[in-house]
């Protein structure tokens, strides 16, 4: 049977993928795998058996390569609402949200006295801002930039968790439900602290994003968290590589899962980000699970069970 792994120069060093490769031809002897560049049309190699079961994995979405036969499992761009759908069909825990359309009103006594607006097809915290519940009300897409993401899909309201005086998360990075790396960051305190939950009138230039460029990364290994991570990824099984992003309120340390980043730009153990990040704060996030090992493990059993 054969494995094609497709590869996207900047976001998976593709030394990463050959190590892979290589082990997985140590232990699978009825297996080859075989790396692709994503923008590669054409593709054909000698060694490519086109009868045999065939799985794709990639995990982003793929730009013009075209897989010659079989099973492919590659990353889509869920909104954040569709996202939100498919966990709570397995119960699992995301905050209190609805999409801003024309004639909304929210109650502050059942959302709190603020809450987050955020684009459905929003990427790196753009967009992202803190508005009084009562002040939030529907403004119809061609208001807005030409840029701005609600041009592509609409904004939502969230109800604001509270995660302590700066805004921190965990991204946890999984393939086909194994944890390859799990980081907790926080929001640098140069930022103005939020002292409590709703202290938002009091104080001015307070920041609910916590993953930006200046944030605090430390590795995490909480198991509560890393088992949410597993159980989220099965909400989307044809989705090789999450980055689920999970809150923890300050105050009673209940999890919520705010978004799993389908799209699969998330193999920070070498991507570019991932390593400015790594570099920054002093870290190892292929050292952490062994993730080139896991990496390998989960891709045997998934070409084994998946592969047509």
């Amino acid at each position: 049977m054969n494995l094609i792994l497709v590869h996207q120069k900047s976001k998976q060093d593709r030394a990463d993928y050959e190590a892979i490769v290589r082990r997985i031809g140590e232990r699978a002897r009825d297996m080859a795998a075989f790396i692709v560049d994503t923008k590669e049309s054409g593709w054909t190699d000698s060694s490519f058996d086109p009868r045999a079961p065939t799985l794709t994995v990639s995990p982003m979405p793929i730009k013009k390569f075209a897989p010659p036969r079989g099973a492919l499992c590659q990353g889509f761009e869920f909104p954040k609402g569709e996202q939100y759908e498919r966990l709570a069909r397995l119960r699992i825990a995301v905050p209190k949200w609805v999409r801003i359309a024309p004639g909304l009103a929210l109650d502050a006594a059942e959302w709190g006295p603020y809450v987050v607006v955020k684009p459905e097809l929003g990427r790196k915290g753009a967009e992202i801002f803190i508005k009084r519940t009562g002040r939030v009300r529907y403004r119809p897409p061609q208001s807005y930039p030409a840029e701005h993401p609600v041009r592509k899909a609409p904004l939502i309201a969230q109800r604001f968790i509270y995660t302590g005086k700066w805004p921190a998360n965990y991204r946890v990075v999984t393939l086909f439900g194994r944890v390859l790396l799990c980081w907790h960051c926080e929001a640098d305190h140069r930022h103005v602290p939020l002292d409590s939950r709703w202290d938002f009138r009091a104080r001015g230039g307070i920041t609910v994003v916590s993953n930006k460029r200046d944030s605090r990364y430390r590795l995490a290994a909480d198991a509560d968290v890393i088992a949410l991570a597993r159980q989220a990824h099965g909400a989307f099984p044809d989705q090789p590589l999450l980055g689920t992003d999970i809150v923890r309120d300050a105050d009673t340390g209940e999890l919520q899962v705010i978004e799993c980043n389908p799209r699969g730009d998330a193999w920070l153990i070498s991507s570019d980000m991932g390593r400015m990040i790594e570099q920054a704060n002093g870290l190892d996030f292929a050292g952490q699970f062994g993730a080139l090992e896991a990496a390998t493990e989960v891709l045997i059993r998934e070409t084994r069970a998946r592969a047509r």
